[in-house]
């Protein structure tokens, strides 16, 4: 994957009718052991998550309110392989996977932080299959009641 795949991404969404931001660099992104990126990532941002490009790998990083999460909504995304959970204010630690993982002991973690953040990692994909995997998502939380943070209406205020 590379900026290329990402700004066809971006045109596929607005082809479909979903705000997207422009293309755009951002800093002080964390990598998956959480080590500061030193180098700005392409990024664009929906209304639903930001979507970026590191390593070769697009990612969605959806935040959410940690009082909306549940076991249905966790039965329906723990099983993606790309899946990762992580607090908002401590971003650094990854709450799923991991080790020895217990729904309850996650649950009564997430509710000491107001948000929590979710991503999920895309290699080797086209264009088309992550518009429907990005699609599916958002029906998945949409479904499931969970409240997303609307990350354009948070950048522009």
């Amino acid at each position: 994957m590379n900026i290329k795949n990402l700004k066809q991404f971006r045109e596929l969404l607005i082809k479909n009718k979903i705000v997207v931001s422009g293309l755009e660099c951002t800093k002080n992104n964390y990598d998956n052991d959480g080590s500061l990126i030193k180098d700005d990532l392409p990024t664009i941002t929906t209304d639903f998550c930001e979507i970026g490009l590191h390593n070769g790998e697009i990612y969605f990083v959806f935040i959410i309110d940690s009082k909306t999460f549940s076991q249905s909504f966790f039965d329906k995304i723990k099983n993606k392989a790309n899946v990762k959970i992580y607090g908002f204010k401590d971003f650094n630690k990854t709450l799923y996977p991991v080790n020895n993982f217990n729904f309850d002991n996650f649950l009564e973690q997430i509710q000491k932080d107001k948000y929590l953040q979710i991503q999920l990692d895309y290699k080797n994909i086209d264009e088309f299959y992550l518009f429907k995997e990005y699609s599916d998502l958002v029906r998945v939380f949409e479904n499931s009641g969970i409240v997303v943070v609307n990350q354009l209406k948070t950048d522009s205020s």
